[in-house]
């Protein structure tokens, strides 16, 4: 106690006090708040895109529509990275697809991952096993990501809100994407795909 007979605290017991008093403020706080926000019944999300584009935005674009999401993440203006939450072409297709990796090697593989309970990440045994190349992984995870954006492009009901300066995982692979060239590639692969055309990675 002080000379006033009020309990005295440590600096440790005070500061780790105020660290607790701070974790429940971020933990009931609410989310932040979109830039601006609108529906791509009204704005077409490919205008979404090129407004990005040229206003050299960077942050993320979440998209809703009526049964999927997506998820991209822009640095000024450019496409870096970017996911779909269902109907995702999974990294082993992709290589299978490609005729990258056999069936065996992406059954064994798929197995090894299944075991450790989905804690590490699928392509780590791909590379550990020797049936993937580094930059055919990552070049199959850049198709991922141009996938996920394609299908959007697809969309035509739904919601989109973007946050100023949200970036991806450290860890998650990025990628450079020019808008305009993937506005051009994403029409082909619609029409391909309207038209029932297959089409090779």
């Amino acid at each position: 106690m002080n000379r006033d007979g009020i309990p005295s605290f440590s600096r440790a017991a005070l500061n780790s006090q105020s660290e607790q008093d701070k974790s429940l403020v971020d933990r009931f706080r609410a989310p932040a708040l979109p830039d601006f926000q609108g529906d791509i019944s009204v704005i077409p999300i490919e205008n979404i895109f090129q407004l990005l584009d040229v206003a050299a935005l960077t942050g993320k674009l979440d998209i809703r529509s009526t049964d999927n999401r997506g998820t991209f993440y822009f640095r000024k203006g450019v496409l870096i990275h970017g996911l779909l939450k269902s109907n995702q072409r999974k990294i082993g297709q992709i290589l299978l697809d490609t005729q990258a990796v056999t069936e065996e090697q992406l059954q064994e593989c798929l197995q090894l991952y299944e075991q450790s309970g989905s804690r590490q990440r699928f392509g780590k045994f791909l590379l550990e096993k020797g049936y993937a190349q580094p930059y055919l992984l990552d070049k199959s995870l850049l198709h991922q990501i141009k996938d996920a954006f394609f299908e959007a492009l697809s969309w035509t009901k739904g919601t989109f809100r973007f946050y100023t300066g949200q970036g991806p995982a450290p860890d998650e692979i990025q990628m450079y994407g020019r808008i305009d060239r993937l506005l051009i590639e994403g029409m082909v692969h619609i029409d391909r795909t309207s038209s029932g055309e297959s089409e090779e990675g």
